[in-house]
């Protein structure tokens, strides 16, 4: 069965369960408009000059799961995530090399592609008040989660001082960013270093003694989250 053809029913699945549930009124025109399609075809122009590096952190095509409504549907397709653009291309076989499908859009929309979780977020970043785009979801609690925020931003040609020719060709540079969730709020920027971590959370004093004692080094992902994970266990107490 092709690609196309499972979203298709796994649309009508979900759109006569949905109802039967009886949520249809609370549904916005976004999560209406998902119940006939997952992916919508692409407008995004592609690059017409050489560019160097890629616009993909991975640029295979991965089989990948999709959750809906808090439903997990697996083995959905092949996605891959467009850093440069923030888009999640979908295809019928992991071997494409470009798609003109792309995942809707939708905070109730999440794609799994090689074991990350991406969730499509309202947030702030820094200069820019409520955008919306992909993050990838790194530890989800009770009262915090953890969101990593991947892209590509593409660099004009540098030229040499006499401007005759190029001493760097056009390119992409990769970005990355952390936010962290405080329960229903929107994500917030946070800066990869003790201090900022430390400030961001009330039990300053307990989170500053954790970080010590167990020798964290708040650069590693690894050391945030569990930074996180404890922040979670001592909320309000």
């Amino acid at each position: 069965m092709s690609f196309r053809k499972i979203l298709f029913s796994v649309c009508i699945l979900l759109s006569n369960t949905l109802y039967q549930q009886e949520i249809q009124p609370r549904l916005d025109l976004s999560a209406q408009q998902a119940w006939e399609y997952f992916g919508n075809k692409s407008t995004i122009k592609p690059q017409i000059i050489k560019v160097q590096g890629s616009q993909y952190y991975n640029e295979e095509f991965e089989l990948s799961d999709l959750k809906y409504f808090g439903r997990k549907m697996e083995s959905i397709g092949y996605m891959r995530y467009d850093a440069y653009n923030d888009v999640i291309e979908m295809a019928d076989t992991p071997d494409m090399q470009r798609s003109e499908i792309l995942l809707l859009k939708n905070s109730d929309v999440i794609a799994t592609i090689n074991d990350q979780e991406y969730v499509f977020l309202l947030y702030d970043e820094k200069d820019i008040k409520n955008k919306k785009g992909y993050m990838i979801r790194l530890y989800s609690g009770n009262n915090y989660s953890l969101y990593q925020k991947k892209a590509k931003i593409f660099k004009e040609a540098e030229k040499t001082k006499a401007g005759i020719t190029e001493s760097k060709p056009p390119r992409y540079a990769s970005e990355t960013d952390f936010y962290i969730q405080k329960r229903d709020q929107k994500p917030e920027l946070i800066k990869i270093s003790k201090k900022s971590l430390i400030n961001f959370f009330e039990n300053q004093s307990e989170i500053k003694k954790f970080i010590k004692e167990n020798k964290l080094k708040v650069g590693k992902i690894e050391s945030i989250i569990s930074v996180i994970e404890f922040a979670d266990k001592i909320y309000n107490l």
